[in-house]
C-alpha cells in the first residue's frame, strides 16, 4: 500500500459543517482512524446510507441462511422473550439455491425437536431468488486453518437450517432480556474482548489490533442497542398475546445504553469506519458473489454495481482512509502475523456465544453481524504485497454489506434520538 503523510490521508473534502458528534463531545479524529468524527457522519449521512438501504432492499442482498436450532455449548438457561417478535419469519420452502450452500433444511421450516416460539410463519422467498449460491467449506476461510479443530457442531447444523428474508425479520425491539440477555453480553465483554493487563510503565497494555477488537464488539453492542431504541414498543396490545400494539422511539433507552456514554459512541464510529474500509476494499469480490444467471437479480446487481460501488470508490480519491488496516500491525504483534490464531479462536467463540442467544430474531441479527464482522476482519488482514485474492461467499458478502448498514443506520438513530432528547 502506497504511504501518505498522515494529513493527505485523514483529509476528506467536505464543506458542510458538523452537526451531532459535537453534541456528545466528540471533537476531532476517531480513535484507531483516519478521519475525523465531522466527515464521518457527513460522509455516512449523504452517502453511505442512502444508499446502502437501497441496496439491503433488494432480493440478493435481502436473504440468509442460518441455523436458529443450533444448541448452546456454553451454558444452560431459559431465555425469556415478551413479544412474538423474537420469532423468526421463515421461508416456507426452500428455494432452489439451498441446495448449493452448506445450511440446507431437510425439510421445511424448523424440525421437530426445535423449539420456536408461537409465530406466523410467513412465506418470504420468491423461487427465483437463486439457483446458485457459491458454498464454502465453513463460515470464514480464515478459520479453515488446518491447526484448527473442528467441533461436531459445525457439521451438525445444516439439518435445521432455514432461509430468512432480513426485510420481514426487521432488528428491533423484542422482549429479550433477563439472565439469558445478560449472560451472552458478559461473555462477550469478559470472555471474548481482551482483557487489559498492568503494564509496567502505567500505560494500556492492549496492542493497536485487540484495542481495535474490542471497540468493534463494542460498537456492535451499540448499533444493536441503537437499533432496539429507535424500534421500542410503547404499548402492549391488551387484546392481543405477546403483540406490540404502538412502536416508536425510546429516548430514555438510547441515552441509558448509549448516548449518555462518550466511550460506547465513539466505538460505534470506529466499528463503521472498519467495515466502510472492508467493504471498500472487497467490492469487487461482492459484486462476483451476486448472480448474473438470474434477471430476478438485476437490481441487487445495479443498486449494488452502479450506485454504491461507484461512490465508495470515489471516496477513496476523496477521503482516502476512513481506516488503515496497516495500523493493526506497526508493533509487529497485529492481527496479521502472531495473532492470527488467537483471532480465530476468539471469532470461533463468538459464533458459540451467539447460538447461545436464546431469541431467534436476536440470534438471527447476532449472527450475521459477527459473520460480517469476522469478514470485514479476514478482508482488512489480506496481504495487499502478496497480491492475495479475496473472493467471498454469499453469507459473507451479504452479512457484510448487511453489517456495514446497520452500523451505519446506527449513526444516523443515533442523530435522531439525540434531536429527540433535546426537543423534550
Amino acid at each position: 500500500m502506497q504511504e501518505r503523510n498522515n494529513e493527505e490521508r485523514c483529509s476528506c473534502d467536505l464543506d458542510r459543517p458538523l452537526s451531532f458528534a459535537a453534541t456528545v463531545d466528540l471533537h476531532g479524529d476517531v480513535s484507531e482512524c483516519c478521519c475525523t468524527f465531522d466527515e464521518m457522519e457527513r460522509i455516512n449521512a449523504e452517502i453511505v446510507h442512502p444508499l446502502l438501504k437501497r441496496v439491503v432492499a433488494t432480493p440478493f442482498f435481502a436473504h440468509f441462511k442460518i441455523d436458529l436450532c443450533s444448541d448452546c455449548e456454553l451454558w444452560t438457561d431459559a431465555p425469556l422473550c415478551v413479544l412474538r417478535d423474537c420469532g423468526v419469519c421463515e421461508c416456507d420452502e426452500p428455494p432452489a439455491w439451498a441446495s448449493q450452500v452448506e445450511w440446507m433444511p431437510s425439510i421445511t421450516g424448523p424440525d421437530a425437536g426445535c423449539e420456536h416460539l408461537d409465530d406466523q410463519v410467513v412465506t418470504t422467498v420468491d423461487l427465483h431468488v437463486l439457483e446458485e449460491w457459491p458454498s464454502s467449506s465453513g463460515l470464514l476461510s480464515f478459520l479453515n486453518d488446518d491447526s484448527m479443530v473442528e467441533t461436531e457442531s459445525n457439521h451438525a447444523i445444516s439439518d435445521t437450517a432455514v432461509v430468512v428474508d432480513l426485510r420481514l425479520n426487521p432488528e428491533r425491539y423484542t422482549g429479550y432480556n433477563g439472565p439469558s440477555a445478560e449472560k451472552v453480553w458478559n461473555a462477550i465483554h469478559s470472555e471474548n474482548c481482551f482483557q487489559q493487563e498492568n503494564a509496567t510503565d502505567g500505560g494500556c497494555s492492549l496492542t493497536s489490533d485487540q484495542r481495535v477488537y474490542n471497540r468493534i464488539l463494542s460498537g456492535l453492542h451499540s448499533s444493536i442497542s441503537l437499533h432496539i431504541a429507535h424500534s421500542y414498543c410503547l404499548e402492549m396490545d391488551p387484546n392481543k398475546i405477546a403483540e406490540c400494539k404502538t412502536w416508536g422511539p425510546n429516548v430514555t433507552v438510547a441515552l441509558e445504553r448509549v448516548l449518555n456514554h462518550k466511550d460506547r459512541m465513539e466505538n460505534l464510529y470506529v466499528a463503521f469506519a472498519v467495515l466502510l474500509r472492508a467493504v471498500q476494499k472487497v467490492g469487487i469480490a461482492i459484486t462476483s458473489a451476486v448472480p448474473t444467471e438470474d434477471d430476478f437479480f438485476a437490481e441487487s446487481l445495479k443498486e449494488w454495481k452502479d450506485h454504491l460501488l461507484p461512490q465508495l470508490q470515489n471516496m477513496v480519491n476523496t477521503c482516502p482512509l476512513m481506516f488503515d488496516e496497516t495500523s493493526l500491525s506497526l508493533d509487529g504483534e497485529g492481527l496479521g502475523n502472531l495473532n492470527r490464531l488467537e483471532l480465530q479462536r476468539r471469532f470461533r467463540h463468538l459464533q458459540q456465544i451467539m447460538q447461545c442467544v436464546g431469541c431467534d430474531r436476536c440470534k438471527l441479527w447476532g449472527t450475521l453481524q459477527t459473520l460480517g464482522i469476522g469478514t470485514a476482519l479476514r478482508v482488512l488482514l489480506a496481504e495487499d504485497s502478496t497480491n492475495e485474492i479475496v473472493e467471498l461467499s454469499r453469507q459473507e458478502a451479504v452479512a457484510l454489506v448487511h453489517t456495514l448498514e446497520r452500523f451505519s443506520s446506527a449513526l444516523v438513530y443515533a442523530t435522531e434520538l439525540a434531536a429527540t432528547s433535546q426537543e423534550g
